[in-house]
């Protein structure tokens, strides 16, 4: 099994790189290639993994709505002080920096949740358009391609707002699905 997900790591790296490579719209520059790094994280995400090398990636702009049929995207972000979300950041945006706003669909059913990025950036998850909710766990790593950070957070059945903030470049791949 260890041996059939470092073959799929190296498949998916060298797809990536190919990509990047043939001009394919990236999320910003991509750290340096490290294939192990990519089975380094606190979970598994070879399944995020995938959605964002898949051809076809759809495009979000801010302020857009994730399609149920994909729980990935690539979102368009702005410069962070044209964003005016609906929830403040729960960090302080630097300055330079681009951010965006992601609206979900409501979860089918309750329970843990996650959200991950394609490169670094702050994510705060709202369902009630007002309030934070909690992260309960986190993991972020440096040379894995298309993957650099994921949280938890635990999700009722009401739709989801997502808050970006702090990305380096004008997009960024997200994905939003139920914890492995």
């Amino acid at each position: 099994m260890r041996r059939a997900a470092a073959i799929a790591v190296l498949a998916i790296a060298a797809t990536a790189a190919r990509a990047q490579n043939a001009g394919t719209p990236t999320s910003g520059t991509l750290p340096a290639a490290d294939p192990a790094a990519c089975t380094q994280f606190d979970w598994s995400l070879l399944r995020e993994q995938a959605w964002f090398s898949a051809a076809g990636l759809p495009r979000v702009e801010s302020g857009g709505t994730l399609a149920s049929a994909m729980p990935a995207a690539l979102l368009g972000l702005k410069p962070q002080a044209q964003v005016a979300p609906p929830v403040a950041p729960s960090r302080e945006p630097k300055p330079g920096t681009y951010g965006g706003v992601l609206h979900v669909e409501a979860p089918l059913s309750p329970g843990a949740y996650q959200v991950t990025l394609s490169n670094p950036a702050w994510i705060d998850v709202s369902q009630d358009g007002r309030t934070t909710r909690p992260v309960s766990a986190r993991t972020a790593r440096t040379g894995c391609p298309m993957l650099a950070k994921s949280v938890r957070v635990q999700l009722g059945t009401a739709p989801i707002t997502i808050v970006v903030s702090n990305a380096a470049s004008d997009a960024i791949r997200i994905a939003v699905a139920p914890a492995e």
